[in-house]
């Protein structure tokens, strides 16, 4: 067996064979006849102090693990050269929650190791390799090693981490269990570095190492030089690194920079401390998602310093300032009942320049453009447009042709890091660089502080006009690992923030990049400390978590308790009412609970935690265009007035058709897996049924039919419609198509813009679009419907389709146009917040109380009717107006008679008194109701002095 460091025998060292027998160091020198063997992938998995896992899948009689903080370990055919080695007996058990939440390596071969705290920590701090050796002594196999389990097992801290501010001065903390060694940098405001700084212990025994320094500190810059071995490479590492809980940040987040959140009055608005809110009960809220850019880049209304930035949201009418079309535009929605807008991310993103003078925007000129990208084939338009400005040059071309591929050439991917999107101001952010820092570029001055200051602006001027905010955040990956430019967590502590192939130990990235590891504990421990700050320091009423599924469902729920302790008396903040909905989806190398309990869709039922309603999404629309094609949805003429390209056998279209409308029931009913209904089939089943409803509380399904990603609804609709249609029932279909999310039970959610009918010119993926694509128009003048093909890079493979679209002349969207869908928008919204039936709370209150008629197989296709009952059978009286509430829709082209068999209802007011003259069309006669063509129409049943009668559903 190998003898420890400190127990080697005299004897060993005058072993002619000592390689042979496996000491504790080896020193023997490689000869040319040493052949080496490769070190394969990482396979061997360190989980806990005292057990390491590993399937060698060779014969062996004798298992090590070398450590070398030099690096300096190489594998040959007779011996091991470098470093130090802890054996490895075969055999142990791992506790069984290690085995639970390490479930998809839990049946490997299970290695016992007995070593002392100081020596593990030496060893973590270099590089590892396990290596199994035959009897004779030569190793046949070596892996190395990853080290998730045993950090968490021996160096997990609950304390503060970043910039600390206390009586005596200004302290920071930084986890990095595996360095070798830390120090710290201090700049001044230019940069100009002013010392290096040792921290308080030069090897703490719990990984955390602690700076201290006087007050003056306050507003420095400063980075870390981390010293660490990095697996990637395969090398020790001087990293010059960002804090990882950096909360403010030079230009372009070159540099941390001291800041104190909590108690710097010039960092705060005035009243800032005084502002607490009261928050709606989940089902009240409804969401409007925008992006900090598009919100207000071509908003001429907002001066041109604030275009793009949180300050353009300042200019909302109060306090003697000034009131932007944008802000308009929200106050208008807010009157009606809007509750949140939701922020695409805020915090500070890798792919955006935040230094304007390096960037290249459409209000610079076109040569500007030619001089930072310098590619060939623009040269004849440098030539030709000089000093125009971008937007007016990419105007004349979509003016010329309305599906020019010339916009999109500029922003083309053909010249991988210098085209137009690379240069320009615009990202959707889903780029995560420092996660607890607001992101620079929207901020007048991205060098410090500003940007704090002016999000909280931001957050106080929509409390004013009655918003809440709801920030987009992504844990579930970064931009970048390694020495990368835009890398911090995996300079600070290698290996350990991101999830690694358990073979390969390559990090994963089925989220699209670098996919962070949340299931240990330090991950976890960083998202719910960074959504607690913003929570606290911001003011931030709600969250939308990116591919929320790559998460353990036990971190979301933690997460609640964290918020849930944070109170208006003690923190300024309701945290318990703090809403936490995100994208559940299940994919990737987590899908099916492979590695532990996903937060998606059907695991987080009970738990109050929203996700994103896919199922009565795609029934309303039809697919995404980019993945289904033509393929046509209950709203857009499934069945009902089919598409140039769709099925030719009648019963199956009206089968499909059917089936979306069971779908749509089930979203309506707050998607709930247990809410009875009768079924296409004329079967009783609940929701759960063929795999609809996830939810078991209505505020856990998020009701939309469009938002950032794939196409708009509008640009949806449009490839799905018939080519012959004309303009008004295409908005009929884009303003039915909102209704069914609008008045059914859960959480209501749009993109901005879809109430004016907003177009991307066809583009699924505008990520990186710019603001051409992007931009938001609340003039009304200018629609980007037909402004040019859309970026080759995830839309070529439709640009012939795209082409038929966006040059049929049957689709012309003018402003009258948009002025409709808005107004109908807003009554629809109305109508919602104007009775509580419409946002019921539990799920026994939607079993009781929402019934849908015109159910079974023999259905008039079509038609969707939905009653919200009020009445003495539903219990306790929620709504001093009505004893209940009638939603039919109809998606035919054609006026459609429907008996419900229901008296004393009339067309709700606000529809009578609204701004669509086709539903006062709606005519009741003896229980029989006539729907117009293409429309929702709502109809109520005034409350007499007590309670009535109204039909509940009879179903359960």
């Amino acid at each position: 067996m190998l003898y420890h460091k400190n127990t080697l025998s005299v004897s060993c060292l005058f072993i002619l064979f000592f390689y042979l027998t496996g000491c504790g160091t080896s020193e023997r020198v490689p000869s040319p006849d040493d052949e080496p063997i490769p070190v394969n992938w990482a396979a061997a998995h360190w989980v806990s102090a005292g057990h390491l896992l590993w399937d060698a899948d060779v014969p062996a009689d004798s298992y090590y693990l070398y450590y070398s903080s030099d690096a300096s370990i190489t594998v040959y055919d007779r011996f091991v050269y470098g470093g130090e080695s802890i054996p490895m007996e075969p055999g142990g058990e791992i506790d069984p929650e290690l085995a639970d939440k390490l479930r998809h390596i839990a049946r490997r071969q299970v290695f016992t190791i007995e070593e002392e705290r100081e020596r593990i920590h030496e060893a973590l701090r270099g590089q590892l390799v396990a290596v199994a050796k035959n009897e004779a002594g030569p190793p046949i196999a070596a892996t190395h090693v990853q080290r998730h389990g045993v950090l968490d097992d021996l160096f997990y801290y609950d304390g503060t981490l970043g910039p600390v501010y206390h009586e005596n001065g200004i302290g920071l903390n930084v986890w990095a269990p595996t360095a070798q060694s830390v120090t710290l940098s201090l700049f001044d405001s230019e940069k100009n570095k002013l010392e290096e700084v040792t921290p308080k212990e030069t090897m703490p025994s719990d990984g955390v190492w602690r700076f201290e320094g006087p007050a003056e500190w306050d507003r420095l810059f400063y980075s870390f030089n981390v010293d660490v071995y990095h697996r990637q490479t395969d090398r020790v590492h001087r990293f010059e690194v960002t804090d990882p809980y950096s909360v403010s940040l030079a230009t372009d987040s070159e540099f941390s920079q001291f800041v104190d959140l909590a108690n710097d009055e010039s960092l705060k608005p005035y009243g800032w401390d005084d502002l607490i809110k009261e928050l709606p009960f989940p089902t009240d809220i409804t969401l409007y998602e925008a992006h900090v850019r598009d919100f207000s880049i071509i908003d001429k209304t907002v001066n041109e310093e604030h275009r793009g930035t949180y300050m353009a949201f300042t200019h909302n009418g109060e306090n003697g300032r000034s009131l932007s079309d944008g802000m308009r535009h929200l106050k208008a929605l807010a009157d009606v009942g809007l509750t949140h807008l939701h922020l695409l991310p805020v915090n500070d993103i890798a792919s955006i320049i935040e230094d304007r003078n390096q960037r290249v925007d459409l209000d610079d000129p076109y040569n500007l453009l030619c001089e930072r990208i310098g590619i060939d084939s623009l040269q004849e338009n440098c030539e030709q447009y000089g000093n125009t400005p971008i937007r007016d040059v990419f105007e004349q071309w979509a003016d010329e042709d309305p599906i020019t591929e010339k916009i999109q050439h500029t922003y083309s991917e053909e010249w991988p890091d210098n085209h137009f999107a690379r240069h320009d101001g615009f990202n959707w952010g889903y780029d995560p660089f420092h996660f607890n820092a607001p992101e620079g570029s929207y901020s007048t001055d991205p060098d410090g502080p500003q940007r704090i200051l002016e999000l909280r602006e931001m957050v106080q001027a929509l409390d004013e006009i009655g918003l809440n905010i709801v920030v987009d955040v992504v844990y579930n990956h970064t931009h970048a690992t390694g020495d990368h430019r835009h890398s911090v967590l995996d300079k600070v502590v290698p290996d350990y923030y991101h999830r690694l192939n358990p073979d390969t130990g390559e990090v994963e990235n089925s989220t699209c990049c670098p996919n962070t590891a949340a299931e240990f504990r330090m991950m976890e421990k960083l998202i719910i400390d960074s959504v607690i700050l913003w929570a606290k320091h911001y003011k931030i009423d709600s969250f939308r978590f990116d591919l929320m599924g790559h998460h353990p469902k036990y971190v979301m729920e933690n997460l609640l308790e964290a918020l849930a302790e944070l109170t208006p008396e003690e923190h300024g903040v309701d945290g318990k009412n703090i809403y936490i909905y995100g994208e559940g989806w299940n994919f990737g190398e987590v899908a099916d609970n492979r590695i532990f309990d996903q937060a998606t869709q059907f695991m987080t039922g009970g738990t109050g935690i929203g996700n994103f309603n896919d199922r009565s999404r795609d029934a309303i629309r039809g697919g995404f265009f980019s993945w289904t094609g033509r393929e046509q949805g209950f709203a857009s003429g499934r069945y009902l007035f089919p598409n140039e390209e769709a099925g030719t056998n009648r019963d199956e279209e009206l089968e499909a058709l059917l089936s979306q409308a069971d779908r749509i029931r089930v979203g309506m009913a707050g998607n709930l897996s247990t809410y009875p209904y009768i079924n296409r089939a004329g079967e009783r089943v609940d929701g759960g049924n063929e795999w609809i409803g996830y939810a078991l509380l209505p505020q856990e399904a998020v009701n939309y039919i469009d938002k950032h990603d794939n196409e708009t609804l509008w640009d949806n609709t449009q490839a799905k419609l018939p080519f012959d249609l004309g303009m008004d029932e295409r908005v009929r279909i884009h303003m039915l198509s909102n209704a069914f999310i609008t008045y059914g039970q859960g959480v209501p959610f749009y993109q901005l813009g879809t109430d004016i009918l907003r177009s991307k010119s066809m583009d699924r993926n505008s990520y990186d679009s710019g603001d051409w694509y992007n931009a938001v128009d609340y003039t009304l003048e200018t629609h980007l419907w037909g402004s040019g093909l859309p970026p080759k890079w995830d839309n070529e493979d439709r640009w012939d389709e795209h082409r038929q679209f966006m040059t049929n002349e049957n689709i012309s969207v003018e402003k009258h146009h948009m002025e409709f869908a808005n107004a109908v928008f807003r009554d629809q919204l109305n109508v919602r917040y104007s009775s509580p039936l419409f946002r019921l709370r539990t799920a026994d209150q939607v079993h009781r109380r929402v019934a849908f008629h015109n159910t079974g197989p023999d259905q008039e296709p079509g038609i969707i009717a939905m009653t919200i009952s009020d009445g003495i059978c539903a219990g306790e009286s929620l709504d001093p107006n009505y004893d209940g509430i009638l939603v039919v829709f109809n998606a035919d082209l054609e006026p459609k008679s429907v008996d419900f068999g229901l008296s004393g209802m009339k067309l709700h007011p606000i529809l009578e008194n609204g701004s669509d003259p086709v539903i006062r069309e709606t005519q009741i006669t003896n229980g029989v109701y006539l729907i117009p063509a293409l429309s929702a129409a709502v109809f109520v049943k005034p409350m007499a002095n007590v309670q009535g009668e109204f039909v509940c559903n009879e179903v359960n």
